[in-house]
């Protein structure tokens, strides 16, 4: 199962990682060693790396770095690192996070269009050979301009009126923690022990400002799962459905309403209660 977590390393054991974001050695030797690091780990193994830093701007977060090594992408693996560099940008107050990129690469500018980042600004002729880049086409595009992205977290002109805890109790706390933070993705961003008898974890779901609550502890046990009883994550794409169901690591079931056969696909969490991943954005 892949986490994410901070980096508290020496940066340079980062440096193959930085270098496949941004191929300018002298580039990345002028801010590798700000702000913080975000990892996604296979066990001992790091994968991918997410760089956040103080933005430009009051109230504002940049992504400066992001990458996944070559043999792991295309699984999830980058969408894990935004969302909880998200999420913790959303819970510190931030107001917008932004980000740069090259508009040669359309790949990498639908992957955070998909992640609900707008276009922002054209700086021209920043990829030079005098700042360190090889002349390169990408699909035929020369590597010239760089593009801005932001994205806006309402924190600070869209106050929130509603927040919404889905609460839920279980004697396997640790196995549903895994099945939802590692497997469907949702970023853990607190949690308490012994609390009255209690004990507990947050769940985020990314992007929404909503969570799960997770508790064990006290006198009642798990409560009756039914087939109806549904959490629904609309994900917006097939291949973020296929990540997700891969690092379930479990069977899907059919679901008791035909429609979630046709449109979604339906998997049992360790008690037995049901979650349909949709590869669509949900439409009033």
């Amino acid at each position: 199962m892949v986490t994410v977590d901070w980096f508290e390393g020496p940066r340079e054991a980062l440096d193959g990682l930085f270098a496949l974001a941004d191929e300018s050695p002298a580039a990345v030797l002028g801010y590798r060693d700000l702000g913080r690091v975000l990892v996604a780990r296979d066990g001992a193994e790091i994968v991918g790396h997410l760089q956040l830093i103080c933005g430009a701007r009051a109230g504002e977060a940049e992504v400066k770095s992001l990458a996944v090594r070559s043999d792991r992408q295309g699984r999830g693996i980058g969408r894990l690192l935004v969302d909880r560099a998200v999420a913790v940008c959303r819970a510190e107050g931030v107001s917008t996070v932004v980000l740069s990129t090259s508009p040669a690469d359309a790949r990498v500018l639908h992957f955070y269009q998909r992640l609900g980042f707008r276009l922002l600004r054209v700086v021209r002729d920043v990829f030079t050979p005098e700042a360190g880049y090889r002349e390169v086409e990408i699909d035929g595009v020369p590597l010239r301009d760089q593009v801005w992205l932001s994205l806006s977290l309402g924190t600070a002109s869209r106050p929130e009126t509603v927040q919404l805890r889905v609460a839920r109790h279980t004697e396997r706390l640790g196995e549903l923690v895994r099945f939802y933070r590692d497997g469907l993705g949702l970023t853990e961003i607190g949690g308490f022990s012994d609390h009255g008898g209690y004990s507990g974890v947050f769940l985020e779901v990314p992007g929404t400002g909503a969570h799960l609550e997770l508790t064990a502890g006290g006198d009642h046990g798990t409560p009756a799962a039914h087939p109806e009883s549904l959490l629904v994550f609309y994900l917006g794409e097939e291949e973020a459905v296929r990540a997700a169901s891969e690092r379930l690591g479990v069977e899907p079931v059919a679901a008791a309403n035909p429609y979630w056969n046709e449109h979604g696909t339906t998997f049992e969490d360790p008690d037995g209660f049901r979650v349909v991943l949709v590869p669509e954005r949900w439409r009033f």
